[in-house]
């Protein structure tokens, strides 16, 4: 036997372990209504968990708060991003209240609930998908502001919940002008979205006791979707594109706008705090509502700038489809002067441009490519 056939022939069994060895991080398999089989299958569909330190709302009570893969998710079940986000919801709340819950039937049991048609959210797909506009409210700081001195609340409050911090109750006072601001976004079209980055108990403890013409906002017809805490994404660099250096990683717990619209061209978000954020083109940046210093304050120009903030944002809707209306294209097309980075370009263009805000706003719409697309 020749030297090199005896190599060969040594090397065969290597060659064959080789071949058979498991392979690392595997893709999961083709789409299937029966969920997963496994938690090693689980974990394909599973971002990698960052610590507890880097989520504000993180709770070690809260049962498994992994963060799914949402692009696998769609693709492996067949789902739309709004169900995939339900199916990560239905997960957490299942762990978080059935201690010991097997990881696999607790996902394979929210995926059953979801395609039966179960939203925790409420959100109505088809009404959303028929909606001309979109607008997403955030609630802490925005629409409310609550764990304020009760001292301020004794007289300034608009709803107390009953258990909460401090012993003598949770108060809340609410933004001014907030019922008006939905009604008249329903009476123009449009839907409304309540999206907040706080648990689930609080939110809906709130809302349960918020009321619109006596219907609680957890029951409202204005109300066309509630989200909180467990709906909140992160995102891996290489989701959506074919080169990983082009993709937009989401490292911190973030609200989605795909929910309501994959294509971002009918949808807004109201919100105080940008870094639960990423989509600033559609971000209407708001200043903090502090009831402290609304309920205190004797200073009637920043009393007058509260009272003023809802209905400034109507009033930039308003237009926003006048425009839309007149000149075509889309509604976020229409409204993004008014947007974050819309914003930093109306700026730049009257403090640099020579031109007034109207003129600026204008030129910004018939020039959307000025805007950069993000930070």
């Amino acid at each position: 036997m020749s030297r090199s056939s005896l190599l060969l022939l040594l090397a065969a069994p290597l060659i064959g372990c080789a071949a058979s060895a498991p392979v690392q991080n595997p893709e999961p398999p083709p789409s299937s209504s029966a969920g997963v089989a496994s938690r090693d299958e689980l974990d394909t569909l599973t971002l990698p968990p960052l610590p507890d330190w880097v989520d504000k709302y993180a709770d070690p009570g809260q049962g498994d708060r992994r963060f799914f893969n949402m692009s696998r998710l769609m693709e492996r079940f067949q789902l739309v991003r709004a169900q995939a986000v339900e199916v990560q919801n239905r997960y957490r709340d299942l762990t978080r209240t059935t201690p010991g819950i097997d990881s696999v039937k607790a996902f394979n049991t929210a995926l059953e609930r979801v395609r039966g048609g179960e939203l925790e959210s409420r959100l109505n797909l088809e009404q959303l998908g028929k909606a001309p506009f979109i607008v997403a409210f955030d609630l802490d700081e925005t629409l409310w502001d609550q764990f304020y001195p009760p001292e301020a609340a004794a007289t300034c409050h608009n709803l107390i919940i009953q258990g909460g911090r401090p012993p003598s109750g949770r108060y809340v006072k609410l933004i001014p002008g907030w019922q008006q601001a939905f009604e008249r976004i329903q009476a123009l079209g449009g839907t409304v979205i309540l999206f907040s980055a706080n648990l689930d108990d609080n939110v809906y403890e709130n809302l349960a006791q918020w009321k619109l013409n006596g219907t609680p906002l957890t029951d409202s017809p204005v109300i066309s979707g509630i989200l909180s805490n467990s709906h909140l994404i992160m995102q891996d660099k290489s989701e959506g594109v074919t080169e990983p250096r082009r993709g937009t990683p989401i490292r911190e717990p973030s609200k989605d706008l795909r929910i309501f619209d994959e294509s971002l061209q009918r949808v807004i978000i109201v919100d105080d705090n940008p870094t639960r954020l990423f989509q600033l083109r559609n971000t209407r940046l708001f200043k903090k509502f502090e009831a402290d210093t609304y309920c205190t304050t004797s200073d009637p120009v920043l009393r007058r700038a509260f009272d003023g903030a809802l209905p400034q944002v109507v009033h930039e809707l308003e237009d926003s489809l006048q425009y839309m209306k007149q000149n075509g294209g889309d509604f976020a097309d229409a409204f993004l002067p008014y947007s974050m980075l819309g914003q930093i370009t109306v700026n730049f263009l009257t403090e640099s441009g020579g031109l007034d805000r109207a003129q600026a706003i204008d030129y910004v719409r018939r020039n959307p490519r000025s805007v950069d697309p993000k930070f």
